[in-house]
């Protein structure tokens, strides 16, 4: 007699879920704030990582705050264009982001393929991020989306950022907000939208305008979490 053995999966508060999260981010270059292509692959997403587990107080950093160790944080290893990420598949599966990239931490996207459009306006990208936090854990974990970076979080996150982006400092501007829930990618845009005009009005140069939004069925199906089966 075969005997089936059914895995036992954790649905509790001591159940891992995923949180599929994103940073919309653009990067203006030079004094006349010209948009340019900037879908690079970090050389180093691990240093990307570390800076945002510092604002989360998760990963390797959870031991200095008290925070649960096994909390984890996974980071594409490039940005994505709004078109690329509608078209990504993975966006609305968190669940298996964690699955496949768990272990490494880092979610490979491969190299960017080249746009038609090859105009100086500023480009809006979306760096895609999944969170693994236990259920029990989600509300406290919750509360960190509102908060802005600290000092130390925001300069380790640039620092990690602007050689990847071919960022001058002082020279070039990074624009972004904190990780926000990927479902929200519409909000993020709307307050991406508002650093940006103030950045062409301080630069005394025209505003090209704002990003449109992303189409909302492209998000409905995005979930705020999701149960890992392991």
């Amino acid at each position: 007699m075969v005997k089936k053995i059914k895995k036992k999966i954790q649905r509790g508060p001591k159940a891992t879920v995923a949180v599929p999260l994103l940073i919309a981010m653009t990067a203006l270059y030079g004094t006349r704030r010209q948009g340019r292509d900037f879908r690079h692959l970090f050389p180093a997403p691990k240093a990307i990582q570390h800076a945002l587990e510092l604002h989360f107080k998760i990963g390797s950093s959870a031991k200095f705050y008290g925070a649960p160790l096994d909390q984890r944080l996974i980071v594409a290893d490039r940005p994505l264009s709004l078109g690329e990420y509608q078209g990504w598949g993975l966006r609305s599966k968190p669940a298996r982001l964690a699955e496949m990239f768990g272990g490494t931490g880092v979610i490979p996207i491969g190299p960017a393929v080249d746009e038609d459009d090859l105009d100086e306006n500023p480009r809006l990208c979306v760096l895609p991020l999944v969170v693994l936090v236990q259920d029990k854990a989600l509300e406290d974990f919750s509360l960190k989306l509102g908060e802005e970076f600290s000092e130390v979080c925001r300069v380790t996150f640039q620092n990690a950022l602007f050689p990847a982006l071919n960022v001058i400092p002082g020279y070039d501007l990074l624009l972004y907000r904190s990780p926000c829930p990927a479902r929200g990618l519409n909000h993020a845009i709307d307050t991406l939208n508002s650093l940006l005009e103030e950045a062409f009005e301080q630069a005394s140069v025209p505003f090209p305008g704002p990003f449109a939004p992303c189409p909302e069925p492209f998000l409905t199906d995005i979930p705020l979490k999701e149960i890992c089966f392991r």
